[in-house]
C-alpha cells in the first residue's frame, strides 16, 4: 500500500495564505458539515464514500484541507474549540485516507494507515495516532504500542488537549463497523455531544447483559483503553452505569456489579460503508 516515505495527504488544494486566517476553522468546519448533510448516515453510523469521491463537496473539503498547511493551531485557544477540531479533523482524515487509497474493505489493507497517512497542519506532520494518542489521549501510548507519539521536545506538545476525557473515544470513528456512529462536533455544544455519543454507544448492541451467565460484553475500545477508563474492572462498571439508560439492563448490572464478569466483543475492522 505505501512505498516509500508517508503519506501527506492534504498537499492538494489551495495555495496556503501568507498568513493564518482566522476563518479557516469555521470554513473547515462548514466544508465538513456539507460532507456530513450528503454521505453520512448518522443513524447507522456509515459514510458513502464511493458518492462522495468527486463530488462539490469533498473537493471543496480539499481545498480547505489543503490550507491547514498554513494554519496557525496556536488560534484554538479554548478546550471545547480544541477537542470539535481536532474530533472532527481526525474523522474526516480517515474518509480523506479511505478516498486517496481507494479501499474498499477495511482498513488494515493499508498497512501503516494510522501512522504514515499524515496531515500537514501550520508546519507540523500529523498521522492519525498523533491526533488520537498523541493529542486527545494526552500522548499515551496506542494500545500494544512501546512508544508515545510525541517524544521529548516535540514540538507539537504545545496542542495537547489536557486532561484526557474518555468520552473521546465514542467520538473517534476509524472507518469500521465497530467504531461509534460517525457524528460532527461543534464547539459550542461539545460537552452536550461528548455525552450524547457516550450515551448512544453505550446503550447500543456494543454494550450487552446477559444475566444467565452473569456477563456483561462489552466493546473492545474498553480493553485498549482501560486505563482512559479507571484501569480496573469497578471504574469500568461506574462508567457503564452513568450512562446507560434505566432499565433492567442497568438494574441488573447495579446489583451484580461486584460479581458480574467482563468479556469483550470481538472487533469488526470491515468499512463503514
Amino acid at each position: 500500500m505505501f512505498k516509500g516515505a508517508d503519506r501527506v495527504l492534504n498537499q492538494t488544494g489551495d495555495v496556503p495564505l501568507e498568513k493564518p486566517t482566522e476563518g479557516l476553522s469555521v470554513a473547515l468546519r462548514q466544508a465538513i458539515g456539507d460532507l456530513q448533510a450528503q454521505f453520512f448516515d448518522l443513524e447507522a453510523g456509515r459514510v458513502n464514500y464511493q458518492a462522495m469521491k468527486g463530488s462539490p463537496e469533498y473537493d471543496a473539503y480539499l481545498q480547505k484541507a489543503g490550507l491547514l498547511r498554513n494554519f496557525d493551531l496556536s488560534q484554538l485557544k479554548e478546550r471545547r474549540e480544541k477537542l470539535a477540531f481536532w474530533i472532527n479533523l481526525y474523522n474526516t482524515m480517515v474518509i480523506h485516507g479511505v478516498i486517496d487509497l481507494d479501499i474498499r474493505e477495511s482498513v488494515k489493507e493499508g498497512h501503516g494507515f494510522f501512522t504514515r497517512l499524515k496531515y500537514d497542519i501550520g508546519g507540523h506532520l500529523f498521522s492519525l495516532n498523533d491526533i488520537e494518542h498523541g493529542i486527545l489521549r494526552g500522548n499515551s501510548r496506542p494500545p500494544y504500542g512501546v512508544f508515545r507519539p510525541l517524544g521529548q521536545g516535540d514540538p507539537r506538545f504545545t496542542f495537547i488537549v489536557a486532561p484526557t476525557d474518555p468520552r473521546v473515544h465514542f467520538t473517534l470513528v476509524c472507518g469500521s463497523k465497530s467504531c461509534p456512529p460517525i457524528g460532527f462536533y461543534t464547539s459550542e455544544r461539545i460537552e452536550e455531544q461528548l455525552e450524547l455519543a457516550t450515551a448512544s454507544f453505550i446503550n447500543s448492541q456494543e454494550v450487552e447483559i446477559i444475566p444467565f451467565k452473569n456477563v456483561v460484553r462489552i466493546s473492545q475500545i474498553f480493553r485498549w483503553y482501560h486505563g482512559d477508563f479507571g484501569g480496573n474492572k469497578r471504574s469500568i462498571i461506574e462508567f457503564l452505569l452513568r450512562h446507560l439508560d434505566g432499565g433492567g439492563k442497568k438494574d441488573f448490572l447495579e446489583n451484580h456489579k461486584e460479581t458480574i464478569r467482563v468479556r469483550y466483543r470481538a472487533y469488526d475492522w470491515s468499512l463503514n460503508h
